[in-house]
């Protein structure tokens, strides 16, 4: 983590604001790696959780980049990424951004109940991270990680009417993705370092797990953003972390 901070209104008058902060400083740290200026950037593609992507909108208003707000909810990051990664690819640009944000306070007053509230928790629920992240892409070969392939979700509505157990809504999703993945690159499981899905929590964990289990595909390398950002054991956030900001952060 470049930065962490224990006002969680970042020194803004509200949590919206504070969620618009969070993303300058991210992508002003991601760029200052990267030895670019923001103008650089022939896309910046950036999303949030809140109504018509106000954090994102207010973050990089001002900012000398093309904007492209995001909304896939949990999945901005991987959306944010793909995209970049296919625009310079493709021949369209040679940097790009891509940025997420996520405020417990601004989604829980949102999506649930109002804090003052009090309202329990049941075990199924995650707890939302107040995180941001960016990642600075560019088309020239560099040392470092890089994105070589894509392989794009489709919806897959199982049914689930829980808001408090995302994590079973989103794991088949997740699980048909990793698998159409594996069958469109001809890729195994064991080719990857690392497998990791955004933040579909311990429950969701399990499902993904549970379901190529069926299919005789041991996944030993698997891992989930939602377990790794909180640490389970001494922070009471139930299955884990969600929002968009605990993938990017992670």
């Amino acid at each position: 983590f470049d930065l962490i901070e224990q006002d969680d209104t970042f020194g803004e008058k509200s949590w919206e604001k504070a969620e618009s902060a969070m993303q300058k400083l991210a992508l002003a740290s991601a760029l200052d790696k990267a030895k670019q200026p923001v103008s650089a950037l022939d896309y910046l593609f950036a999303g949030d959780l809140l109504n018509q992507c106000i954090g994102s909108g207010f973050a990089v208003r001002g900012q000398d980049a093309p904007f492209y707000g995001l909304y896939g909810a949990c999945s901005t990051m991987a959306e944010g990424l793909s995209l970049a990664a296919m625009l310079l690819d493709g021949g369209f640009g040679e940097w790009a951004g891509a940025m997420t944000s996520s405020h417990f306070c601004s989604a829980e007053r949102q999506y649930r109940t109002p804090l003052e509230y009090g309202g329990q928790r049941t075990p199924t629920a995650q707890w939302t991270a107040t995180a941001a992240g960016a990642v600075v892409v560019t088309r020239e070969m560099r040392p470092g990680p890089r994105i070589p392939r894509v392989t794009i979700g489709r919806v897959k509505d199982k049914g689930i009417k829980d808001a408090n157990n995302m994590g079973a809504a989103m794991a088949p999703a997740a699980y048909e993705t990793l698998k159409a993945h594996f069958e469109d690159t001809g890729l195994t499981p064991d080719y990857y370092d690392l497998i990791l899905t955004g933040d579909l929590g311990k429950l969701g964990h399990e499902i993904v797990t549970d379901l190529f289990d069926r299919d005789g595909v041991k996944l030993a390398n698997y891992n989930d953003c939602g377990l790794i950002l909180f640490d389970r054991e001494e922070q009471d956030v139930h299955a884990g972390a969600s929002g968009c900001g605990c993938s990017a952060s992670v």
